[in-house]
């Protein structure tokens, strides 16, 4: 539980520093991927972890040359694959893109803007807060 207060703490100061700079540190993305491997050794090395580094990071590459998704998004989206593993880690970053397209659309809608990119990271943040929110529940 301490483990996913900080990882979501980090992942905080990451999202807000997406949204200021438009750019992820990478000092942040490494204390993520520290926190998951402190987490994977704790659960006795999972699979669903391990192939978590490469599977969400290959869906994400797949996007990023069309839809302009920067490189930080995906080493943010290993150390996610990392934590909750690829399948919760797919599920986190497929909603946290359909709700980047629409909160884009609706900017772009009301206000008249051309958008050329937003930020994912708080999209992302705000699924991994839910995941460990819906995970933690017991009853």
């Amino acid at each position: 539980m301490l483990l996913e207060i900080l990882f979501l703490l980090i992942f905080c100061i990451t999202a807000i520093s997406d949204i200021k700079h438009r750019r992820i540190p990478n000092y942040f993305v490494i204390i993520m991927f520290t926190i998951g491997i402190i987490n994977l050794v704790a659960d006795n090395f999972p699979l669903t972890n391990i192939i978590g580094i490469v599977f969400p990071a290959i869906v994400l590459l797949a996007f990023s040359k069309r839809h302009h998704i920067g490189f930080g998004d995906i080493k943010l989206t290993i150390a996610i694959g990392l934590y909750y593993g690829y399948m919760s880690a797919c599920v986190i970053l497929i909603c946290a893109m359909l709700a980047g397209s629409f909160c884009s659309f609706l900017l772009k809608r009301k206000k008249q803007l051309e958008i050329k990119s937003m930020p994912l990271a708080p999209f992302i943040f705000a699924f991994c807060l839910l995941a460990s929110g819906i995970k933690n529940i017991q009853i």
